[in-house]
Parts: C-alpha cells; structure tokens; sequence
C-alpha cells in the first residue's frame, strides 16, 4: 500500500504514477492511495486494502473499527453490506460522518467490547454481531451471529451488550437475531437459508440431524430436520463438492457418492429437499416448496 503524497516525495511524478496506473503496475484503492498489482477481488481483501489505505489518512487517533471492518478482521463471514465502507467509532463527542468510503461513528464502547487484532482496535466478536444485526437485516445478523457461536461466543453476551444500550436503534432487529442464532449452523450459506425461511414462516428446523437405520447404523447427518414429517434439508453451496473432495477423487466420483447418500435417507423413510444459491435470491419460492412438502408428509396424512 502506497500514499500518492509518499511516492511523490520518493522522487515519482504524478504523471508517472498515472501511467503506472494505466499500465495496471499500480490500482487505485482510494483517493490518495494506490496498491501494486489488481485490486483484491474478494471481498475480505478488499476491505482490508480498503483498511490499510484509509487510517493512515486521518488525521486523528482512529479509533475502532466495527460493523464491516470488524468483520472482515476477526475473520466472521464477509457480505458485501457495507463492504464499499471503512467503519469506524471514535469517542461521543467525536464528529461523525458518513461518505463513500468511511462512515465515522461516535458512541460510548467498554473496555470488554474491545480487542486488538494486530496494529487495529476492533470491536468483539458479539460485539460485532451486535452492531451487523442493528445495522442491516435479519439474515446478515442471524450470518453473523451463528459464526460468533461458531466460535468462543455466546447468546448470553449479544444479550448482556443489548441490555447496556436499551434505547439503541436497532436493537428490536438485534434481539430477534440473537434469540434465533444458532452455533451449529455450519456455514454462512445454511444461516442465510435458515434466517429467510424464518422470515417467509417456515416451521423451524433442528439443525445437524442424524439418521439412523432401525438398527442404530449412522445413515447421514443432514443441514435442516423437521423429524415430524420425516424430511431434512440440505444447503448445497457453490463450494461443496469441492470441499467434499477426498485425495484421488474426481467431482464425478462425489456427484454419485451424494445420490448414494440421498437414496440410503431416502431408504429410512425420510424426504430430503435441497437448496442452493439461486433460493437466497428468491426465498419466497424456496419456503412455499418446502412448506408444500412439509404438508405433503405431515403425520396427519401418513396416517392416512
């Protein structure tokens, strides 16, 4: 990372650092700021790059990074909401403001809602996820949340941190997120699917469901389960087979391993529905098949 002013002062014209820009030697990262090479293309990355050519800027003591910037920090599962952003609290008295690249902040923080990660301050990890569900939507918060519980974090501290701002906007959106956050939702995808078939009122799911042959031989353990009607779920993510991969197999060789799988559930009398990216972007037809099959096979009508 390299401020303009500094490449200057190195002896570097600014027509030398545009051609450089030009020729892709060099990418803007802000106003002033400029990294060698591409910019990052994940969004991780970007923020950091974003981070690093953005503090160094201000004129006074940066204060903590939160929301977003915290996020992509203590390594919690990106989204692109305030992605485009450095987010940043300073002291109550402190000007805020809000511009294209950093929203400035300026409310009260504990100690215990702060931590260091390198040369930055940031907000805790149930801090954070407090501050995600306030800021944007139940399925980010409830994204966020279920990673803290991934984690070292717990339900019990998202509530205590509510309980010390009670009046704080958002916090009726926060203490929805934290009573439903769940820690055995294993991957960001499954929360996001989780969190928008709560919203479309979908029955909630266990999560991690084991099945068992009558013998008590382990079958498969599955996302979703509604043990009732006998039917799990499954969140196939852009990722999954690739991360299904064994040394010497081919994506093939797992495509038939999961139809094996899918057909010995099939086999203990359970139904199996899955979903994939493309119901994160119409959740609304995503909940209407499942509540189609969960009616489908409700103890009422096996019985019949």
């Amino acid at each position: 990372m390299f401020r303009i002013s500094d490449l200057v002062r190195q002896g570097m014209s600014p027509d030398q650092i545009q051609k450089l820009k030009r020729e892709g030697s060099y990418s803007a990262v802000r106003h002033g700021a400029v990294v060698e090479g591409p910019l990052a293309k994940d969004l991780r990355s970007r923020q950091i790059e974003l981070i690093q050519a953005t503090l160094p800027a201000l004129s006074k003591a940066p204060g903590v990074l939160t929301h977003t910037s915290a996020v992509a920090l203590l390594g919690l599962p990106m989204t692109n909401r305030g992605a485009e952003q450095v987010w940043l609290n300073r002291p109550r008295g402190s000007s805020k403001h809000r511009r294209p690249q950093i929203i400035t902040r300026a409310c009260a923080l504990e100690p215990d809602e702060i931590m260091r990660i390198g040369s930055y301050l940031v907000t805790s990890p149930e801090r954070t996820a407090v501050d995600m569900a306030r800021e944007f939507d139940f399925p980010t918060g409830v994204m966020i949340a279920d990673a803290v519980l991934r984690g070292s974090g717990s339900v019990e501290r998202m509530q205590e941190l509510l309980r010390r701002a009670p009046r704080r906007r958002g916090n009726v959106m926060a203490q929805a997120v934290a009573a439903f956050a769940d820690g055995r939702s294993e991957s960001p995808g499954e929360s996001l699917m989780r969190a928008q078939l709560e919203l479309h009122q979908c029955p909630a799911p266990d999560l991690q469901v084991g099945i068992c042959t009558p013998l008590g031989e382990f079958v498969a353990r599955c996302d979703f389960g509604w043990p009732n009607q006998r039917v799990v779920g499954e969140y196939d993510g852009p990722q999954k087979y690739g991360r299904l991969l064994k040394p010497g197999q081919t994506v093939s060789d797992v495509v038939v391993h999961e139809k094996e799988r899918e057909a010995n559930i099939r086999d203990q009398g359970w139904e199996i529905i899955r979903f994939c990216r493309a119901d994160l972007r119409n959740p609304v037809a995503a909940a209407a098949r499942l509540i189609r099959l969960l009616d489908s096979r409700s103890p009422q009508r096996r019985g019949a």
